[in-house]
């Protein structure tokens, strides 16, 4: 029983930790679901150079984020 409790915390705080830094996303510009993706494959929040910009079709990752 206690390692299920533990699980169940572990997966809890690792979401709570993944929608921070897709927030972190969010807040350069990218739509909220671009964020969570980008978390996955940045390996986490945006450095300084990272964020979205307006495309066509919505906005789109850029290396050169001026913001």
């Amino acid at each position: 029983m206690k390692a299920r409790l533990f699980l169940i915390i572990i997966i809890v705080a690792a979401g709570a930790v993944w929608t921070v830094m897709a927030g972190e996303w969010s807040d350069k510009g990218c739509r909220t679901g671009q964020g969570y993706a980008l978390v996955l494959t940045k390996g986490g929040p945006p450095d300084d150079h990272e964020g979205c910009r307006q495309a066509l079709e919505g906005p789109e990752f850029t290396d050169a984020y001026i913001g």
